[in-house]
């Protein structure tokens, strides 16, 4: 015979209300009738039928969280700050990867048009601007970490644009002239605006912009070694290059030290993200600092907002980034 609700608040000499309030993590309750009915819970073994709940209440309060892929490690504490902010809310997070497929992206939104879930957040997104607008006007939907140009969707980022001319400002306020730059030929719209910044940086500084300083490749860590083989290789090659991601620039600095090069000195290099291995690579990479798990924090509080209370906040949210200086620009 299953365990019933009633059976929970019998056993935790609680009404039935009460054990809802304390099963949805409401916040009128005190402490002696949480730990009641925990402690209840647990000697009964009771497993409350969530998609009851779901159907009767209109709500699952689930999200979905949709990744491009799982290889980037700095998602992680975006997904941390996102799960942080669910729970203290009530909710879930469900996590789901892409593989870089826009068929399979809109698939897993399935989730969101069945009900399944209340919102979604897209962690670099593959559907069009267009697209995600167009859904937006429907259902809850989130860019977290990716803006998108023209996109009427909430969105949280940071300004990418900024953060590329600090980085390559950064490096020509040290003396440097020939500055490579070491980007994707997937055109995401954070590699795009990071490119901007790096030519505005030239611009400001009266530099001319050099498309043959200009490496276009992955996102991973051969790519880097690859690129920065070709830029070195150049007549007149650079003294220092700016990768529009730590694994990039990792790449990037392997090369240099297999060629003997010294880091700092003789070449110097700046990344993007601030991922762990930025500064557990020897010598330690100086790169620009995504406040992850802020953002991830950030976009569910905001999606929330939207669902509970019929909101329809589309906005642009850019939160701070910050340089960070180690050994691999003599720092």
């Amino acid at each position: 015979m299953s365990i019933t609700i009633k059976d929970v608040a019998k056993a935790a000499n609680v009404s039935v209300a009460t054990v809802s309030r304390v099963l949805n993590k409401k916040s009128n309750v005190s402490n002696e009738a949480i730990e009641a009915v925990e402690s209840a819970v647990e000697e009964l073994g009771y497993s409350p039928n969530f998609l009851g709940r779901d159907l009767r209440k209109s709500e699952t309060k689930r999200i979905l969280a949709i990744t491009a892929t799982a290889d980037q490690s700095f998602y992680s504490e975006v997904l941390n700050g996102m799960e942080d902010a669910a729970y203290s809310k009530g909710y879930d997070i469900l996590i789901a990867t892409t593989h870089d497929d826009a068929d399979h992206e809109m698939h897993l939104l399935g989730m969101l048009f069945s009900k399944a879930v209340d919102g979604a957040v897209l962690l670099g997104p593959k559907l069009s601007a267009e697209t995600i607008s167009k859904l937006a006007e429907r259902y809850n939907i989130a860019l977290c970490l990716e803006r998108l140009e023209d996109c009427k969707a909430l969105t949280v980022t940071i300004d990418n644009v900024k953060a590329g001319r600090d980085a390559v400002s950064y490096l020509i306020g040290k003396g440097h002239r020939r500055i490579g730059l070491i980007t994707t030929k997937v055109r995401s719209q954070s590699s795009i605006d990071r490119e901007i910044g790096y030519k505005m940086a030239l611009k400001d500084a009266g530099i001319p912009y050099d498309e043959k300083l200009v490496s276009f490749g992955t996102y991973d860590f051969e790519s880097g070694i690859t690129s920065c083989e070709k830029l070195l290789a150049m007549e007149n090659p650079p003294t220092a290059i700016f990768s529009i991601s730590d694994t990039i620039a990792l790449g990037a600095m392997t090369y240099a030290i297999r060629n003997r090069l010294v880091i700092g000195k003789e070449v110097q290099f700046i990344g993007f993200d601030n991922i762990p291995y930025s500064r557990m690579f020897l010598p330690n990479l100086s790169t620009i600092e995504q406040p992850c798990h802020l953002q991830g924090k950030t976009v569910i509080e905001k999606l929330i907002a939207n669902i509970k209370n019929d909101l329809n906040d589309k906005d642009t949210y850019m939160l701070p980034h910050r340089l960070v200086l180690r050994e691999s620009t003599g720092d």
